[in-house]
């Protein structure tokens, strides 16, 4: 019990939540190729009923397309309210919708202590995994965390608030999301994107899949939902995107079954007026450089059909996100300062 106490303290002395330094971008193995609009993700989803729950017994949930879920550290939040889908300003309209069902995915990286991935640290292994799950339970960080060897814990109930996200946005054809915590799941895996160590295990590839294909068949999720935490982490402060770079350039999107979206233009440059640095640049490489090109070309356009000058064009676009934050700032129960006021 003591060897585990140091583990825990150990590994909390060393957690890295919003770690801003990530790897060049790598090129994945393999690669999809798709139709996408310029202005938002592709929006194909499973049809109902596609993955089922087959039992749920010994708190083990256990599905039809072989995914296993332990219910070990499940806890309650603030349950999922009403969240609001607004507009684009093509729409006209503030709220275009409402919504109380999870619409998307958000993929993390726990960005905490990692020991060799070989059978001599077996016993590290399965320590340092535990205190990361004592410590994103209690923290309520997650809806699900992936540990290295692929096991799948529920942290917080899908009906409920994990606070992973904050006010970040995403946006698809429907219109924008703002406070991902409230719209979207949040997925962990237990890997750092800063060290020698591959980026996730092929056993966690596996049941990221697995739990992928489980939560959009549950929820109708659109696979261009499905968006890593460096696509939409946002700093309000200085209006820039990218404050959280996890999954920064290189989430293996086919391993998971889904379309590689990072050249979608970030409705939060688009839509709220929000910037960037060569640091992002840097770090997501040029796959999202195309979505920031095609961004900026769309919030161009579209300051010269309003007969503006680009910088107040995007000073009222950056005014309308902190009108939209500021109302929801107290529903948004997230607990680390800077992203997004997550």
């Amino acid at each position: 019990m003591m060897f585990g106490a140091a583990v825990l303290v150990f590994v909390v002395a060393l957690w890295r939540p919003g770690h801003n330094t990530v790897k060049a971008a790598a090129k994945l193995p393999q690669r999809y190729s798709f139709k996408q609009r310029s202005d938002v993700p592709v929006t194909a989803v499973l049809a109902p009923g596609t993955v089922w729950l087959v039992d749920h017994r010994g708190g083990v949930e256990n599905y039809s397309n072989g995914l296993r879920i332990d219910d070990k550290y499940a806890v309650p939040n603030e349950p999922r309210q009403q969240y609001a889908i607004y507009g684009y300003a093509k729409s006209g309209k503030d709220v275009v919708d409402v919504k109380t069902a999870p619409a998307g995915i958000v993929y993390h990286t726990t960005e905490s202590h990692l020991a060799p991935f070989e059978s001599g640290q077996n016993r590290r292994l399965v320590l340092i995994g535990s205190a990361v799950l004592e410590y994103v339970q209690s923290r309520r960080s997650y809806h699900f965390v992936i540990d290295r060897f692929g096991r799948v814990f529920r942290i917080v109930k899908e009906t409920d608030i994990a606070n992973h996200a904050g006010l970040s946005i995403w946006g698809d054809e429907r219109g924008a999301y703002i406070n991902l915590n409230a719209s979207f799941l949040g997925i962990a895996f237990e890997t750092a994107t800063d060290t020698d160590t591959p980026a996730a295990t092929p056993a966690q590839m596996h049941a990221g899949r697995v739990l992928t294909e489980m939560l959009r068949s549950k929820y109708g999720i659109a696979e261009g939902n499905c968006v890593t935490h460096a696509q939409v982490s946002v700093n309000p402060g200085y209006m820039l995107i990218g404050y959280h770079t996890d999954w920064a350039g290189v989430f293996p999107f086919a391993e998971l079954g889904l379309p590689d979206n990072y050249a979608t233009p970030p409705v939060s440059m688009s839509a709220f007026g929000f910037g960037y640095d060569d640091l992002y640049v840097k770090v997501t490489g040029d796959r999202v450089r195309q979505g920031l090109s095609a961004a900026e070309d769309q919030i161009k356009r579209e300051a010269a059909a309003s007969g503006l000058p680009l910088a107040k064009y995007k000073a009222g676009l950056q005014k309308r996100y902190r009108e939209i934050t500021a109302a929801l700032k107290p529903k948004s129960p997230g607990k680390e300062i800077g992203d997004e006021i997550e």
